[in-house]
C-alpha cells in the first residue's frame, strides 16, 4: 500500500512525503515514491497522514463484552483512535489470566487494538501480577489509590519496576470527592456540593513520593489542578519517572458551562474555573505529557436526572481528533505535531509499543485526515452538541489494513 502526496505529521516532523506500508509496518518514507506492480495507491493530496491516536483512560465501570467493544471500535475509528488501554475496573475486573486471554482474543477479532491493564488486588489480596503481565497485561491500574496504602503500595511499585511496566494511577482522594462539581464560585452560586482541589493534589503528592522512591514509571490520570502539576514538576526535577495526563475537555470547557445545571458537563475530575483552564493550556507545551478524551460514557438515562444525581461521564471517542484540531491546533495553542505527541507517541513510549510515529519499522497504524473538512456533533447528550468541528478523519489504517474509508 502506498500513501501518495500527503503531508506526514507526527511528534518529530511535518513535511510532504509518500509512505509505503508492507506487512503491517511502515516500510519506506520519501518523496515521489513510484508504485510497485499491483500495489494499492491511496491519494492523500491536501490531507495529513498521522499516527493513529492511543487512548488510555477507558472505561469507567464498563461491561467487558464483545458487543461493547465492537461499538467502541467504530467510535474509536471515527475519532482517529487505533489503540485503547482497557482500564482494570471493567465488569468483570481484569484481575485473572482468563480475563486477559478474553481481551486478547477479542482484540484479534476487532479493528482497533484493545490492550489490557491489570488490577493488582482481588478479594483483598494481591494478584499474581507477574503471571498477569506474562499473559499480556500492559500496565498496573490503580483505580483507587486510597485502597493501596503503605507496604501494599510499595510492593506494587516493586513489581512494576521488576517487570518494567508503568503504573496508571487515578490520583483522587475518594473521601474528598463526593461532590458534584468543582468547589468554587460556580458551586456556591448553584448550591451544589463541591469537590475541593486538595482531593487530587494531596494524592498526587503521596504517590509522587512513592514514584520517586521506587524508581518506577507512573502515569497520573487525569490531572486537572494547578498544584498537582507543580508537585509533579518538582518530583520530575528529582528524577522521578512521572507522566502527567489531562483530558482534552478540561482544556476546552470550564465549570461555567455547568451554570445551567446541564449534566452534559458533569465530568470527573470536574471541570475547573477559567483560570485553571488557561494554566492547563499553557502547560501543554511542557508540563503535560499526554491527553485523553476521557471516554466514560454512561446510559443516557443516568444523565437525564437532576445534577447531583446524574452520572459523571462523556462519550467523545468519535470526535477526539476533531476536538484537538478545532480547539487546540487551529487557535495556535499547540502545533499539530505536538498534538500527535500528546495523543500517540508518549502513550506508545509509556506502554512500550512500536506505534505513535510515522517512521520506518513502526506499526502501520495511520490516519488520513482532511483539516479543511468539518464534522457536526449530532449527539444530544454531548456537551459539544451542534458544534462544527474542523478536522475530519477520512481513512484509518490499522496494522496495514484499511479499517475506515476506502
Amino acid at each position: 500500500m502506498l500513501l501518495k502526496n500527503g503531508v506526514i505529521c507526527d511528534y518529530s516532523q511535518e513535511r510532504k512525503a509518500d509512505v509505503r506500508i508492507e506487512e503491517g509496518k511502515i516500510a519506506q518514507i520519501g518523496e515521489n515514491l513510484a508504485p510497485k506492480q499491483n500495489e494499492r495507491v491511496i491519494e492523500c493530496a491536501h490531507k495529513v497522514i498521522m499516527p493513529a491516536m492511543i487512548d488510555i483512560a477507558y472505561p469507567k465501570n464498563k461491561s467487558l463484552s464483545r458487543k461493547n467493544l465492537e461499538s467502541l471500535t467504530q467510535k474509536a475509528l471515527n475519532g482517529g483512535i487505533g489503540s485503547v488501554l482497557l482500564r482494570a475496573d471493567t465488569t468483570p475486573r481484569i484481575d485473572t489470566e482468563s480475563i486477559i486471554e478474553l481481551i486478547l482474543s477479542l482484540d484479534s477479532a476487532l479493528s482497533v487494538h484493545f490492550l489490557p491493564s491489570l488490577a493488582p488486588y482481588k478479594d483483598g489480596r494481591m494478584c499474581e501480577i507477574a503471571s498477569l503481565v506474562s499473559s499480556g497485561a500492559r500496565a498496573i491500574c490503580l483505580e483507587s489509590a486510597n485502597g493501596a496504602q503503605g507496604y501494599a503500595l510499595y510492593k506494587i511499585a516493586q513489581y512494576a519496576q521488576m517487570l518494567e511496566i508503568p503504573i496508571f494511577a487515578s490520583a483522587q482522594d475518594s473521601s474528598l470527592s463526593e461532590g458534584a462539581i468543582n468547589e468554587g464560585a460556580v458551586s456556591t452560586r448553584l448550591g451544589l456540593p463541591g469537590i475541593p482541589t486538595i482531593a487530587q493534589s494531596m494524592e498526587v503528592a503521596r504517590l509522587c513520593e512513592m514514584a520517586r522512591f521506587s524508581k518506577t514509571k507512573w502515569v497520573f490520570d487525569v490531572i486537572s489542578e494547578v498544584e498537582s502539576l507543580r508537585i509533579i514538576e518538582f518530583f520530575k526535577s528529582t528524577g522521578a519517572q512521572i507522566l502527567a495526563q489531562t483530558s482534552i475537555h478540561h482544556l476546552i470547557l470550564s465549570d461555567e458551562d455547568c451554570a445551567g445545571f446541564d449534566t452534559r458537563f458533569k465530568l470527573l475530575p470536574p471541570l475547573k474555573d477559567s483560570a485553571t483552564r488557561a494554566f492547563l493550556r499553557d502547560a501543554l507545551t511542557s508540563q503535560i505529557d499526554m491527553l485523553t478524551c476521557l471516554q466514560s460514557d454512561s446510559f443516557n438515562s443516568q444523565k437525564d436526572q437532576v445534577f447531583e444525581s446524574a452520572s459523571f461521564g462523556i462519550d467523545a471517542f468519535e470526535i477526539y481528533f476533531a476536538l484537538g484540531v478545532e480547539y487546540l491546533v487551529k487557535p495556535g495553542i499547540i502545533s499539530l505535531s505536538r498534538f500527535s505527541e500528546l495523543t500517540a507517541k508518549n502513550q506508545a513510549r509509556a506502554l512500550n509499543l512500536a506505534k505513535g510515529g510515522i517512521e520506518c519499522g513502526s506499526d502501520a497504524d495511520v490516519i488520513i485526515a482532511d483539516l479543511d473538512s468539518s464534522i457536526c456533533v449530532q449527539d444530544a447528550f454531548s456537551p459539544y452538541h451542534g458544534r462544527k468541528l474542523a478536522g475530519k478523519v477520512e481513512q484509518v489504517i490499522i496494522g496495514g489494513e484499511m479499517r475506515l474509508g476506502k
